[in-house]
Order: C-alpha cells, then structure tokens, then sequence
C-alpha cells in the first residue's frame, strides 16, 4: 500500500494523494467515498491537480452515485418511507425504508454495525474450526474503527479487535484477519513459529493477503 497521504482539494472535490512506487497516475474510490489519487514521486502537484481536473465529472458521479461494497460486493442503495424503519437487501441493491421523522444515514449506520459484528462472529466460528488440534476457545469480539490495523489480538484477555472498515472488503480477506489474530492466540509474536500455525491453518494466506496489495486495490475498493 501507499507510504504517504495527504489531504488536498480542488474545485470543490476532496481527494487524498497517496505516494505509489507504481509509476504514473490512477484513482479509486474507497469504501467511504472518499477519493484516493495514487502518485509516483515524480509527479508534482500541478500534473495531480490536472489530472483530477480531467476526472472532475467522472468523480462526482462515483461519490453521488449511491453505491456501497460490502463483502466484496457493490450494491445499489435505494431510498424509501414507510411505518417503520428497516433494511431490505436483494441481489444488487440494498433498500433503506425509513418513518417520515427517521435520518435514513443514521438508521443505515445502526443496520450496518449490527450487521458488520453478526457476519464478523460466522467468520470467526468458521475460521476455529480450522485450529481443532490447538484447543483455541473462542475469542470475544470487539468491532471498532481503526486508522492502522485491520485487527488486534489480546492474548491475555482472549479477545480480538477487527477494523469496522473490513464490512466493505472481501470475505476471504476477513477469514485472513481473523486467522492471524487466532494465531496471535497461540504465538503473540511475528515469530517463526507463528508463520508455521499460520501456514498450517490457513496454506493460502499469502493468496487472501494479495487481495487489497495496490495492484488489486481498484478492483475492490471501486
């Protein structure tokens, strides 16, 4: 991933340059709907801003086009008012029914953290049965926003901590978090003996890892 990031703006757009060692010049969209401009170190701040310039109409398409991806998957979000409250999802589109007086972000936000921690907990029961001849006990879960780490381990208390972050990612990127938090269980370090459980449980890590490397970043952040 990208070393450097800074925040910057131009006609009314926000958008975040990240320092690539890939050569030339991409764009993304995040989960969030933020834009990420990707950069060699070359590239100096007027060739950035002209190229954004050249995507500005396509850029405001992407941030109002009333998309999220979760789990890999990009749906379309559609808006509707009724008696209660509630999330309906179907296929390609995830529909936001909401009472007349209700915030429609603020009820999706809610649908989304239950839903984040409810698929989080089936993964992580998947993923223990892949450490049958340890004896691992299941952690507790704690679901929370992190800028640095997808997840942490707490041995002592045997609890793990996963990135809210990762609802937008694919599945088989989250059973890899969630297998090297398990691990962290057994080895609290980067150890030897840590990539040898880890190689063990999970022999296609290194394949789960190379879906969010820069190459492959567009493919799922998009």
């Amino acid at each position: 991933m990208s070393d450097i990031a800074k925040k910057q703006k131009i006609d009314s757009i926000d958008y975040v340059v990240k320092v690539s060692k890939r050569k030339g010049i991409r764009m993304s969209i995040a989960p969030g709907g933020e834009l990420v401009v990707h950069a060699d170190p070359f590239c100096s701040d007027d060739t950035i801003k002209q190229f954004v310039k050249q995507y500005t109409d396509k850029i405001k398409v992407q941030s109002h086009s009333g998309m999220i991806r979760l789990f890999g998957k990009s749906f379309k979000i559609k808006k509707a008012q009724g008696q209660t409250n509630h999330i309906t999802t179907c296929e390609d589109e995830i529909i936001i029914q909401t009472k007349p007086s209700a915030d429609a972000i603020l009820v999706f936000k809610e649908f989304l953290n239950r839903y984040a921690k409810e698929v989080f907990e089936d993964i992580m029961d998947m993923t223990l049965l892949r450490f049958k001849e340890y004896s691992l006990n299941k952690p507790t879960l704690k679901v929370r926003t992190m800028k640095r780490s997808w997840g942490i381990c707490h041995p002592e208390s045997n609890y793990i901590t996963l990135n809210f972050e990762l609802v937008h990612y694919p599945v088989e990127f989250i059973e890899y978090v969630i297998c090297h938090e398990f691990v962290h269980l057994l080895e609290p370090n980067h150890s030897k003996q840590f990539y040898e459980i880890l190689s063990k449980v999970m022999p296609d890590y290194k394949r789960r890892l190379d879906l969010i490397e820069e190459g492959k970043e567009k493919q799922y952040l998009m």
